[in-house]
């Protein structure tokens, strides 16, 4: 069986990706993320959260997500690419750049 060139995507990102940690402007620590590729980041697709100290997981779209210590809303919950993924305030959060 031949992998599908998605699933050989898929598997190189997995492979060149980093966690990384998104912090409010406050300092709290919002959620860990797996980032793969280079650059900024725009959008956090709630699947590849590995710890989530705000509630995204279960949140519905178009929600306001809003940080637990200083109240700031985060962005908002759409659908990109048939995923729930939260779409960044640039404003709120620390910048991170890889």
């Amino acid at each position: 069986m031949t992998p599908t060139p998605a699933l050989c995507k898929m598997l190189f990102i997995m492979r060149t990706g980093k966690i990384i940690d998104i912090e409010c402007r406050c300092g709290f620590l919002l959620f860990r993320y797996f980032k793969a590729g280079k650059g900024r980041l725009i959008k956090c697709m709630i699947g590849r959260l590995s710890e989530d100290n705000v509630g995204l997981s279960g949140a519905p779209t178009f929600s306001r997500p809003l940080c637990p210590n200083c109240k700031k809303e985060l962005g908002i919950i759409m659908m990109i690419h048939g995923e729930p993924a939260l779409k960044l305030n640039q404003g709120t959060i620390k910048s991170i750049r890889i």
